[in-house]
């Protein structure tokens, strides 16, 4: 009887599938069983190649564009790292006087209500200590875009309803989206904050409606928006002077960008009296001018080799020093060696990132000149990453007497604001001559 039933039972199953057909839509029973394990797992793995395949990592913006076969052949890192700068210093500012929304062009409603939990009737003292590109993702499918996410370290000051000023140190991640084809701004328009599509002032704007041409321009279609803010870190303290802090890194290999050797020999190509001495003889004339204006409180002395946001961040500093009463010493300072870590050219500017490696006698004075941190005796070795960046039209050694570069007046004749007084050239953006435009710390640096 057992057989007969088998038999039955399988001519049933043979009559039932051919009654079905291939098209039907009725489940087979066979598959409404859990599927097993490994194929789930198989089935998981080719889910996340695909998305992998829609949204590709990069390890810069340039490559991404590429990737994208993007139209905008003007992308220049040093620009779009400046407008990050600026923008970042006039959201602040728009928070401080309650103006948010007229930024709504560049930043979306996600991004303007992580800042809702912190009113303030002020905010000033910007300084962003570290900026950094932590994810760069080119997505073609089911849009084609760039999104990116950005890393900010950031010292501010804000001032209560009340008018008490209270000190901050913060950690934000700015999530922002572009399209591929979008074309960046040039030198001029980089801290320009209207409309994106027209360039209209923004002060009568709706959310992210342009009052003048009418275009909503939130969605990245225009220019970069950032999309989405994470606060997280926000401490209320201010700088920390009279710490004594360990050096973090100093021991770790030099970052080095895969194509550094290539892009350095196209760069001495296209400019065949730029060599490695006399390069490093120019760094090294900005490193004693650094210390020497650093040690004095006395930044004219540095102000023509410094790029206007970094004159800007030590401006800050040192103000912040005198006001605490204090001095920090870097005695004896000098070099010890430089590697070469990346090379970046564009319409622009070319950019080159060292890794200096030195050594000083660094301590802090406060107004009896007694020391409050540091030694006077005891030898600090670190290591910094220094961008400098000179224009891409440029070509020429680089100078090392301290003079303008245009006119060769003394450089106590160029003011606080990178211009010559006696030829009124602007010289610290890198029109002439290399200029230090970024100092990052072997801990936050990532090439």
């Amino acid at each position: 009887m057992t057989v007969i039933f088998v038999i039955a039972s399988n001519i049933l199953q043979k009559q039932r599938e051919a009654e079905r057909g291939w098209e039907s839509s009725r489940p087979d029973p066979d598959e409404e069983r859990p599927r097993p394990a490994r194929q789930r797992e198989r089935e998981r793995k080719q889910a996340k190649a695909e998305k992998a395949r829609r949204r590709k990592n990069h390890p810069a913006i340039e490559s991404a564009l590429l990737a994208l076969g993007s139209k905008d052949t003007n992308f220049s890192r040093v620009l779009f790292e400046d407008f990050l700068y600026a923008l970042y210093a006039e959201v602040q500012a728009a928070r401080g006087k309650g103006t948010l929304d007229a930024l709504g062009s560049y930043l979306a409603e996600g991004a303007i209500a992580a800042y809702s939990p912190y009113p303030a009737s002020e905010v000033r003292d910007v300084v962003i200590g570290a900026m950094r590109f932590e994810a760069v993702v080119a997505q073609s499918e089911p849009v084609r875009r760039i999104e990116l996410v950005v890393g900010f370290e950031v010292n501010y000051t804000e001032v209560s309803a009340d008018g008490e000023p209270q000190s901050y140190w913060i950690s934000e991640k700015w999530r922002l989206v572009r399209d591929p084809d979008v074309k960046s701004r040039p030198p001029e328009k980089t801290k320009l904050f209207g409309c994106p599509n027209c360039g209209a002032p923004q002060d009568k704007a709706i959310g992210a409606k342009c009052p003048y041409c009418g275009v909503v321009a939130s969605t990245g279609e225009h220019d970069w928006t950032v999309f989405s803010i994470d606060i997280e870190a926000r401490e209320p303290r201010g700088p920390m002077l009279t710490g004594t802090t360990e050096e973090v890194g100093t021991d770790l290999p030099t970052v080095v960008a895969p194509d550094m050797k290539s892009k350095w020999s196209a760069l001495k190509k296209k400019d065949p009296e730029l060599r490695w001495s006399s390069w490093k003889s120019r760094v090294e004339a900005i490193f004693q001018a650094f210390h020497e204006g650093w040690s004095s409180q006395n930044l004219a002395i540095v102000r023509p080799y410094l790029s206007d946001n970094l004159f800007q961040s030590q401006r800050y500093w040192i103000d912040t020093y005198r006001n605490q009463k204090l001095r920090n010493i870097t005695e004896d300072a000098r070099i010890v060696s430089i590697d070469l870590a990346r090379v970046l050219s564009d319409t622009y500017y070319d950019a080159v990132t060292v890794r200096v490696f030195a050594s000083c006698r660094d301590f802090t004075l406060d107004e009896d000149d007694k020391v409050v941190a540091g030694s006077k005796t005891k030898e600090r070795v670190y290591s910094e990453y220094w961008t400098l960046l000179r224009g891409a039209e440029r070509r020429g050694a680089p100078r090392v007497d301290p003079v303008c570069p245009n006119c060769g007046a003394p450089n106590a004749e160029i003011n606080m604001s990178g211009a010559c007084t006696h030829c009124s050239a602007h010289v610290t953006a890198g029109e002439f001559d290399w200029v230090l435009s970024r100092i990052e710390q072997d801990e936050v640096y990532r090439g």
